[in-house]
């Protein structure tokens, strides 16, 4: 039987009556012996009976409250939790608002394309299906339970990395007075998964020539080659290779200026260029012309090789090799460990990985080391090809 304005209107103190009166669709006024009414919505969750308040009578009307059930109840026919939506919860603090502010004014005008990427990207797999809850009101048993099934799905070191993740955009929207507090900022990443792991992997000469070779006997693409092959003798980023612009390479001067843009570190990265590279260059020059703008393009000419695609096909002649495995960040580390071997300088190699000199050499010494960079590129080449030769 439903509630009328004027029974509740009439509800003085002391009550003696029922504790709890039953409307429609879930909603109830439970009533104190002090007459203080309050509206509630019961629903089950999880096959598990729930409730709710939705404000007191008369601060919320009872046509208020009606209205309110209706939507409540629509969000446990969608799967959301209806402790968490609603008008009762301020738009400022809805995790899928904080997220889309973030993306806008942090991610997309700060952080390098691939940054952007990766973050557009968790957004819509992760952030999306939570976007209607209250960060503020959100349990740490409720966050606890989400990454237990991102860990379950994917693996603990994703799980780590999405918390990661959404603490850093938590402790920006805190920041900036979005927020006063989250309960997610209390969680260590044991307890939903761990770190990512760093890479280790350093190739043997063997396994670079055998690689090389894998490559070359390949049914893939001009391109894909020569991007892997660039990957391998200049020790540079899979994006500073992939989306690399022809005009970024002087041949006659042997150098290739990696602008600001594009760098990591924000500063423009000056590299040698040995003989063996300006050969791949020039053999580009053919198939796709001089006038192309992106060195190595992609399917579409005005597109570079995708990230995937490389990494894709790596793996596959890992397989075939059957090694450790092996993936083409790792070929950075490989050329800077078997240089070093071989007595080439840190400040050289530093350079060579376009990373920033430490300490004073990082504020007063600018120099590139480029005669000295062009004679450890020209070394790595040459012990891979008697590598070549030899097996």
């Amino acid at each position: 039987m439903s509630i009328t304005n004027t029974e509740l209107r009439k509800i003085k103190a002391p009550y003696t009556g029922k504790p709890e009166i039953t409307d429609t669709n879930g909603l109830t006024v439970r009533i104190t012996k002090k007459a203080v009414i309050t509206f509630n919505f019961r629903f089950q969750w999880f096959g598990k009976p729930q409730r709710m308040s939705i404000g007191r009578y008369p601060e919320v009307m009872l046509s208020e409250a009606r209205a309110q059930v209706i939507k409540l109840r629509r969000a446990v026919f969608d799967g959301d939790d209806p402790r968490y939506l609603g008008e009762v919860y301020t738009e400022q603090s809805l995790f899928g608002n904080i997220a889309k502010e973030y993306l806008s004014l942090r991610v997309d005008k700060d952080l390098s394309p691939k940054s952007q990427t990766l973050y557009h990207s968790t957004y819509n797999k992760y952030i999306k299906p939570m976007a209607t809850i209250n960060v503020e009101t959100f349990s740490y048993r409720q966050w606890i339970s989400y990454f237990d099934k991102i860990n379950h799905d994917t693996s603990p070191a994703n799980a780590g990395s999405i918390l990661k993740r959404f603490k850093t955009l938590i402790r920006w929207a805190k920041s900036r007075g979005r927020i006063s507090k989250c309960s997610l900022l209390d969680i260590p990443t044991s307890a939903v998964g761990c770190a990512q792991g760093q890479r280790e992997r350093v190739l043997e000469w063997h396994e670079c020539a055998h690689f090389w070779r894998e490559v070359e006997m390949s049914r893939t693409t001009l391109a894909t080659k020569t991007c892997i092959k660039l990957l391998m003798l200049t020790f540079a980023r899979n994006s500073e290779i992939r989306e690399a612009s022809v005009c970024e390479f002087d041949l006659e001067r042997r150098i290739w200026i990696l602008p600001a843009n594009r760098s990591k570190t924000k500063k423009p990265v000056r590299r040698a260029l040995s003989d063996q590279v300006i050969s791949l260059i020039k053999s580009l020059d053919p198939i796709y012309g001089k006038s192309r703008a992106l060195l190595i393009p992609g399917q579409k000419k005005d597109k570079p090789l995708s990230a995937h695609a490389l990494n894709r096909f790596v793996q596959r002649l890992n397989d075939k090799m059957n090694v450790e495995q092996f993936v083409p960040h790792d070929f950075r580390r490989t050329g800077a460990t078997r240089l070093s071997e071989n007595g080439v300088m840190p400040h050289v190699i530093e350079k060579m990985l376009g990373h920033e000199l430490g300490g004073i050499l990082a504020i007063y010494n600018k120099h590139d080391w480029i005669d000295e960079q062009l004679v450890a590129y020209t070394l790595f080449s040459k012990i891979l090809n008697d590598k070549l030769q030899q097996d």
